[in-house]
């Protein structure tokens, strides 16, 4: 199990997901032992096949009292979606958001 403190975790399924499984496999990384040192979880868009919407993706985080003090944000474009948009997975990332759905995401460079 990879190291989570002051991680940022990144989410994205392909079509093959729906609400129950999505609620089910996020249920099972908020259970990880070190899930509680993860500082924000950013989401991909699903593809339209998959039946979600925003009010089932934010009815689903809203479930978990363990994100109640950590930014999630959704809808983001990357994963098995167009447009999308290349993470640099295991740089240094920060994670703001606020009420407005207002995101801003930077990028360390090394």
């Amino acid at each position: 199990m990879p190291d989570l403190k002051d991680s940022i975790l990144i989410l994205e399924d392909d079509k093959g997901t729906n609400p129950y499984l999505f609620n089910r496999d996020l249920q099972s990384i908020i259970n990880l032992p070190n899930f509680s040192e993860v500082k924000g979880i950013m989401i991909g868009r699903f593809q339209q096949a998959s039946g979600f919407t925003n009010d089932i993706i934010k009815k689903i985080i809203k479930t978990k009292r363990e994100l109640n003090n950590i930014p999630v944000i959704a809808n983001l474009d990357f994963g098995h979606t167009n447009p999308i948009v290349t993470l640099p997975i295991g740089g240094e990332l920060a994670l703001k958001a606020n009420k407005n759905d207002e995101v801003e995401i930077l990028i360390k460079k090394h």
